[in-house]
C-alpha cells in the first residue's frame, strides 16, 4: 500500500518531457519518460503504471498505434492513457482515440491546473484501487483460515453429507440431519424463514440452477443453527453428475460471513458517524435531512433544521490542548442529545460544527423553545481534566417549507442564520429571514474565493513608504495586502482580512505576505537601491499562532533578507490578550534580529509597565489622534503625550496617516521620528514603488 505511484510520460521532444516533468515533480509519483513509443512499450511491460500521458504526433509509432499495442497485452491493457496533442483537436480525432482505449485528452500548451486535476483523480483512483486489493487479499486470508462448510444434497435436496466445519458451523451432527430438506435451515436475505420453508424445493432457484447443468451462487444468506440463532453465510451450489452425465445431487460450499457482516457494519458506522462524539457525520446527516424533508412534504408538516457553532472553540484549543477540546466536543454532544427527542437528530458536522433535524415539529415557535434549551444546557461549566471550561452555542435555525424546500436550500439558509447569531453577539439563536441572505452570501461568497486567492494570485501588495523627519528622506516601507477579487475588482484589507482572522486563512494570507514582501526587499537591494526596512502587519491569531516563528525564519531563508530589513507589526489591542504567549513570541523575533513596531497606539489601552517590558522599537501613532492634531487640543496633547513617552523609552515614532503640511509640520515640532502618509505618498504598486525608490537613491 505505501509503493510510489508510477506516471509514464511519453514525447519524442525532450523539452516536452522536462515540461510535463516539472509540472508534475511536487506530486508524490514516480515518473518514468520515454522518448518514443517503443521504449514506452518496453517500460509498461516493466512496471506497474497508474497512468500513461501519451503524446499522439510521434515518429515511427505514433501515440495511437502504442495504445493499439498495449491492448494486445494483459499487463498494459489496462494502464489508462491520456493523449496529450496540438493538432488533434476535431472530434474524429478524438473519437479515434476513446475507440482504442484512451481515457481523456489534453491539449497542448498544457494548463497545469487541468493537468494536475485530471492526473490527481487517477491517483486517487489509483489509491482506493490499493486499499481495496489490500482489502480484500486480508479478507480472503480471514476466510480461508476459517474453513469452509460442504454439505451434498440428493435431487430432492435433502442432506446427504456433512464435512466436520459444516456440522460446526450449522452446531449439528449429520445424524440429525441427514434426509432432512435444505430448504428447512436456509433463511435467505430479506426473507423470513417460515416464508422460505414453504417454497417447493423444485421452485427454488437453486434446483432451477444446478438442473440445467449451472452454478447458483449466494453471497448473502442465513443458515438457521440448533439453537435457532442465524448464521450468515456466502454460499455456492453446483451440480452433480452421474455417470450418466445427469444431475443427480448438489454440492454446497459455504463460508461463515459473519466476520464480513461485522466488518460491513463497522465500516458503514465508519462512513456514516463521526469516530470521536460517535453521532451522524456528515454523509449521514444529508442523507437524514432529504428523508425527513421527502416525509415532511408527504405528511405536509413541518420541520426544523439546526446549525450550532460552539463560540471561541477555537481558544479552548489553542490554550488547554486539544485532549480537552475532544473531551469537550463529548460533552456538548451528549448534552445535546437530551435536548431533543429520540425522533430527532444530532450530528456532528466536523469541528465545532453540530446540526440538528427536528422532525415534524407542531409550529415554528418550538424549534426556538429547542433553541434556548440548548443555550441553557450549556451554561453549566464542563469539568474536564480538573479543567472548569465554559461553552456556549450560536444557532441558526431554518424552517421546511418556510426557508427552503430542498435539503441545499435549508442547509445553506441554516448556515445563514448561524453567522447572524454569532454576528449579534453569540450565545443565542436567529430564524433565517430573506434579509440576511444577500449579505450572507456576500460573505460566504467572499470566503469561498478567499481559499483559492493565493494559488490564482490573486493577491498582491503595495507599499508606502515612510519618511524620516530628521533626515528628510525615506526610512522605511510598510507591505499592505490588496486582493484582486475576480468579480468584485480589488479589495482593500479591511474587507477581507477578519473575514481571514475568522476563518483561520490569515495563517496562509500572511505567511504568502511575510515571504512576498521579504523576496521583493532583497530583490531592490541587489539592484542596488537604497536599502531600507519593509514592515509587515501580523494579526494577533498569527501571533499566538506556534508556527509563526518558523514562517519568519523561513521567508527570510527564502529571500535571503537579513533580519534587520523586516520590521513586524503587531496592533496595540492584539497585545492585550494573552500577554505572557505574545511577550515570549516577540522576545524570540527580536533575538532574530527583526524590528517591532506596534501600531495604532493609543487605541488598546495597554498599560505603561507592560509596555516597558516589551522588546520595542518603535510606536506609531494612530490616525485617528493625527488626523485633527491642528484643530482638536486633546488629540494634540495625546500625540504630545506618546511622542514624549516613546522617546523616554528610547523607541522612535511614527505618525500615520499625515495628509497636510500643518499635520507634518505640528509632528516635526514636537520630534516625531518619521512619518507616513498621502501627503507624503500614497500605498504604491511594486513598479511605481521600485521607481520611487530608485529616485530617492540617486538624491
Amino acid at each position: 500500500m505505501d509503493k510510489t505511484p508510477k506516471i509514464l510520460i511519453v514525447d519524442d521532444k525532450p523539452e516536452n518531457l522536462i515540461v510535463l516533468e516539472k509540472l508534475l515533480n511536487h506530486l508524490s509519483v514516480d515518473i518514468f519518460k520515454a522518448h518514443s513509443g517503443e521504449e514506452a512499450l518496453k517500460l509498461t511491460l516493466k512496471h506497474d503504471f497508474v497512468l500513461a500521458l501519451l503524446d499522439v504526433q510521434m515518429p515511427e509509432m505514433d501515440g495511437y498505434q502504442v495504445l493499439e499495442a498495449m491492448s494486445w497485452d494483459e499487463k498494459t491493457k489496462y494502464i489508462p492513457v491520456i493523449f496529450i496533442t496540438a493538432n488533434y483537436r476535431d472530434e474524429v480525432h478524438k473519437l479515434r482515440g476513446y475507440a482504442y482505449g484512451a481515457v481523456d485528452y489534453l491539449d497542448k500548451p498544457i494548463n497545469e491546473e487541468v493537468l494536475l486535476s485530471k492526473v490527481n483523480v487517477f491517483l486517487e483512483l489509483d489509491e482506493q484501487k490499493q486499499k481495496y486489493k489490500y482489502l480484500q487479499k486480508r479478507y480472503e486470508s480471514i476466510l480461508l483460515s476459517a474453513g469452509e462448510g460442504i454439505i451434498e444434497l440428493d435431487i430432492k435436496g435433502n442432506f446427504r453429507y456433512l464435512n466436520p466445519a459444516a456440522e460446526k458451523l450449522l452446531s449439528r451432527h449429520s445424524a440429525e440431519i441427514l434426509n432432512t430438506q435444505f430448504l428447512t435451515y436456509l433463511v435467505d436475505e430479506n426473507q423470513e424463514d417460515e416464508k422460505q420453508q414453504n417454497i417447493e424445493w423444485e421452485a427454488h432457484s437453486i434446483y432451477k440452477t444446478c438442473t440445467l447443468g449451472n452454478i447458483f451462487h449466494k453471497d448473502d444468506a442465513k443458515f438457521i443453527r440448533k439453537d435457532k440463532t442465524l448464521l450468515p453465510v456466502e454460499f455456492t451450489a453446483s451440480p452433480l453428475n452421474n455417470d450418466l452425465n445427469e444431475v443427480d445431487g448438489i454440492v454446497i460450499i459455504f463460508n461463515d460471513i459473519t466476520l464480513r457482516k461485522t466488518v460491513e457494519e463497522q465500516l458503514t458506522n465508519l462512513a456514516l458517524y463521526d469516530h470521536l462524539t460517535k453521532l451522524p457525520n456528515r454523509l449521514l446527516f444529508e442523507k437524514t435531512i432529504a428523508q425527513t424533508i421527502a416525509r415532511s412534504r408527504r405528511n405536509n408538516k413541518i420541520m426544523a433544521l439546526m446549525f450550532l457553532d460552539l463560540d471561541h472553540f477555537k481558544n479552548i484549543n489553542d490554550t488547554l490542548g486539544h485532549d480537552i477540546g475532544d473531551m469537550l466536543l463529548k460533552g456538548v454532544s451528549k448534552r445535546l442529545k437530551q435536548c431533543v427527542r429520540t425522533s430527532d437528530t444530532v450530528a456532528r458536522l466536523g469541528g465545532d460544527e453540530f446540526a440538528i433535524i427536528l422532525d415534524e415539529i407542531i409550529k415554528t415557535e418550538d424549534a426556538g423553545y429547542v433553541a434556548e434549551k440548548i443555550i441553557n444546557s450549556l451554561a453549566p461549566p464542563f469539568n474536564l481534566n480538573g479543567h472548569e471550561v465554559f461553552a456556549s452555542t450560536s444557532i441558526g435555525i431554518a424552517i421546511y417549507p418556510i426557508s427552503g424546500d430542498s435539503s441545499v436550500t435549508l442547509t445553506k439558509n441554516a448556515d445563514i442564520a448561524m453567522y447572524q447569531a454569532k454576528q449579534e453577539g453569540r450565545n443565542n439563536y436567529c430564524f433565517f429571514t430573506e434579509s440576511m441572505n444577500a449579505e450572507m452570501l456576500h460573505k460566504l461568497e467572499l470566503v469561498h474565493h478567499l481559499r483559492y486567492a493565493i494559488e490564482k494570485n490573486e493577491l498582491f501588495l503595495h507599499y508606502q513608504p515612510q519618511y524620516s523627519l530628521t533626515t528628510g528622506k525615506i526610512s522605511g516601507m510598510e507591505a499592505l495586502v490588496r486582493w484582486h477579487h475576480p468579480s468584485l475588482g480589488i479589495l482593500p484589507p479591511n474587507e477581507f482580512i477578519p473575514i481571514a482572522e475568522e476563518t483561520g486563512l490569515i495563517q496562509y494570507i500572511g505567511a504568502w505576505t511575510l515571504k512576498t514582501a521579504c523576496l521583493i526587499n532583497k530583490k531592490w537591494q541587489d539592484l542596488n537601491l537604497i536599502p531600507i526596512p519593509i514592515s509587515v502587519n501580523l494579526s494577533s491569531t498569527e501571533l499566538i499562532n506556534g508556527d509563526i516563528i518558523d514562517t519568519v525564519k523561513s521567508a527570510l531563508k527564502d529571500s535571503q533578507l537579513a533580519p534587520e530589513y523586516l520590521e513586524i507589526e503587531i496592533t496595540e489591542s492584539s497585545l492585550i490578550s494573552n500577554q505572557e504567549r505574545c511577550m515570549e513570541i516577540l522576545a524570540e523575533l527580536h533575538q532574530i534580529g527583526i524590528y517591532i513596531s506596534i501600531d495604532d497606539f493609543g487605541t488598546g489601552y495597554s498599560s505603561l509597565n507592560y509596555l516597558k517590558q516589551l522588546p520595542v522599537d518603535s510606536l506609531k501613532i494612530d490616525r485617528s489622534f493625527v488626523q485633527d492634531i491642528n484643530t482638536d487640543p486633546n488629540d494634540a496633547a495625546i500625540v504630545k503625550a506618546v511622542i514624549a513617552l516613546a522617546h523616554n523609552l528610547e523607541l522612535t515614532v511614527i505618525g500615520e496617516g499625515v495628509e497636510t503640511i500643518e499635520q507634518q509640520t505640528f509632528l516635526q515640532e514636537n520630534n516625531c521620528d518619521e512619518i507616513q502618509g498621502f501627503y507624503y505618498s500614497k500605498p504604491l504598486p511594486k513598479d511605481e514603488m521600485e521607481q520611487f525608490l530608485q529616485l530617492q537613491s540617486k538624491q
